[in-house]
């Protein structure tokens, strides 16, 4: 007895993995082009880096501040910040969160809820909920035996690099061109040896700036693709089918494609015009009862039909009204963050923003 083989759609599928193929290097939550190097630091090492800008191709780019043009689509910026969830699913991968994209996330609504609920943010449980920020650069080692002098993929958390960097442009602001293509610096860079249980890693001790040897050329931009295609996205679907389903990402993306295929084919068959009814022949003139009657019949049939094709169609949801802030909240007074950060832009970003009350409103004002 022939087994029996479940069906599998083709559609989308055979494309998807060939573009899959494309991409080259698969870091988890990263697709990196063929041929496209990437830099890892190394605990206890010194490395000397050029940062190099890419183009934004991002709308909704996290650091996007239009008054000051900087990370708007089209211009030239230095990093890609993003934030990534750590051991989800059955295969515990790491997550690019859909926040990163200015999308909603189904495992920070989750957290998020718990601690409306009472949990305590220090809860392991908890903690391991939310999602961690990290940065993307376009970063060349300069010097090292075991990189070439070109540009590489460099990922690593903003505790461990950039927090760093950012102290230190705020020591001399005349720093802060060091991305520039001719006006730039060097960074030279002290990492130290850091222990986490049995793991060790790698945490910016200190950061010089050097005047670079000469300047680069702006067609070294053009050969490299954004920052922001690099990341790897999943859909709040797909992440909610991870979380709560125990797929892993390649099985959430398929279910998902495969919902959202069936979903617009029956909207296509739906949009299909019926073929026109045949009509009976019509009796002889002398059958005046008869006709009435089949008329009769005909209307009935047709009455039925109709009812048959409401029950069918889907029952639209209704939309529930806009939520109404409570009296007195809101009007004419503007929040400040008692930690001393920014009010809804430095959300998540630190340790205290987790039993922060004004945590929920912050987040709020962080995602308009």
């Amino acid at each position: 007895m022939a087994k029996k083989v479940k069906k599998k759609r083709f559609k989308g599928t055979v494309s998807r993995n060939a573009a899959k193929q494309a991409r080259g290097t698969q870091l988890g939550h990263l697709s990196l082009p063929k041929g496209l190097p990437v830099f890892k630091e190394e605990p206890g090492s010194r490395v000397s880096l050029d940062i190099i800008p890419y183009v934004v191709t991002d709308s909704q780019h996290p650091d996007k501040d239009e008054e000051y043009e900087i990370a708007v689509e089209g211009s030239l910026w230095y990093k890609r910040p993003y934030w990534l969830h750590r051991n989800i699913g059955p295969e515990n991968q790491a997550v690019v969160c859909p926040v990163s994209a200015a999308q909603k996330c189904p495992i920070c609504e989750y957290r998020a809820q718990l601690l409306k609920d009472g949990a305590d943010w220090q809860d392991e449980s908890v903690k391991a909920l939310k999602a961690s920020m990290r940065n993307l650069y376009f970063a060349v080692p300069k010097g090292a035996k075991k990189y070439e002098e070109t540009p590489h993929v460099w990922d690593i958390s903003q505790f461990l690099f950039q927090t760093k960097l950012n102290e230190e442009i705020g020591e001399n602001e005349d720093y802060e061109t060091f991305p520039d293509l001719e006006d730039g610096y060097t960074l030279q860079i002290r990492f130290s040896e850091e222990s986490l249980g049995a793991n060790k890693y790698a945490e910016t001790s200190r950061i010089d700036f050097k005047e670079r040897d000469k300047p680069y050329k702006e067609s070294i931009i053009d050969d490299l693709p954004s920052l922001d295609a690099l990341l790897d996205v999943p859909s709040y679907k797909a992440v909610e089918a991870m979380f709560f389903g125990g797929l892993d990402q390649e099985e959430a993306e398929e279910e998902v494609e495969v919902t959202d295929e069936d979903a617009v084919e029956a909207e296509e068959e739906e949009e299909q015009p019926k073929p026109a009814r045949k009509r009976k022949p019509e009796p002889e003139p002398e059958d005046d009862d008869e006709e009435e009657e089949e008329e009769e019949d005909e209307e009935e049939e047709e009455e039925e039909e109709d009812e048959e094709e409401e029950e069918v169609k889907p029952k639209e949801k209704k939309k529930e009204p806009p939520k109404k802030e409570p009296k007195g909240k809101g009007k004419g007074k503007t929040e400040k963050c008692p930690h001393g950060h920014t009010f809804g832009e430095d959300c998540e970003e630190y340790d205290e923003c987790d039993e922060c009350e004004l945590w929920e409103k912050c987040m709020d004002a962080s995602e308009k």
